[in-house]
This record gives C-alpha cells, structure tokens and sequence, in this order.
C-alpha cells in the first residue's frame, strides 16, 4: 500500500477590501456602450429600505440601488444624480418616483 498523502490546507481567498457604499449620495458609473462604441453615463443612489426589513442577518443596513436613464453626456448624469440626491431625504418611494420621472423624460433631452 502506497504511503497516505496530506493535503496542505488551501489558503482562503479573503475578499477584497472595498470602501463601504455611501447611502444618500448619487455617483456617476459608467454604462452599456451605445451600438456606435460611445460611452455612456448613470447616476446611481443607494438609499437605506425602512420599516422591519431595514436591517439583514448580520446587521448591515439593506439598501436600494436607483439608477437614472443613460445619458452620452457625464454632466447630464450627474444633473439626474442631483435630481435623485434632493428626494433621497423623502425615502425610497420618493427616489424611485424621481427615477421614474428621469426614465421617461430622458428621451426630451
């Protein structure tokens, strides 16, 4: 009988260390690339979820993300974040209102 192996523990990949997401205020991230290559733009809010579900298991607050409509302009992006930064105080329902009100508007400017 040939000598039992060991095997040697594999080392345990630790996740990479990001900045903790910052709920209330808008950023500008890029988006899907029109069908011409050109670059597109989103603002994106995270906005904490009230009531009984705000918090998970181990007790990190829950988020929301909201995204705005995609622009080819980064200033228009972060026009729609500033949108999305004045309803943010009003919660969740009122964000998504403003995001929705962006989406279908989006196509006038």
């Amino acid at each position: 009988a040939s000598p039992q192996r060991r095997r040697t523990p594999s080392p345990r990949a630790k996740p990479p260390t990001t900045a903790p997401p910052v709920v209330g205020r808008a950023t500008v991230v890029p988006g899907a690339p029109m069908n011409t290559g050109d670059k597109t733009f989103q603002a994106e809010i995270l906005i904490a979820r009230g009531g009984p579900e705000s918090l998970n298991h181990s007790g990190n607050v829950r988020t929301i993300c909201f995204r705005g409509p995609s622009r080819t302009s980064e200033e228009q992006a972060r026009t729609d974040g500033k949108d999305l930064e004045k309803a943010a105080p009003d919660g969740p329902v009122a964000v998504r209102k403003a995001a929705m009100v962006l989406q279908r508007g989006s196509w006038r400017r």
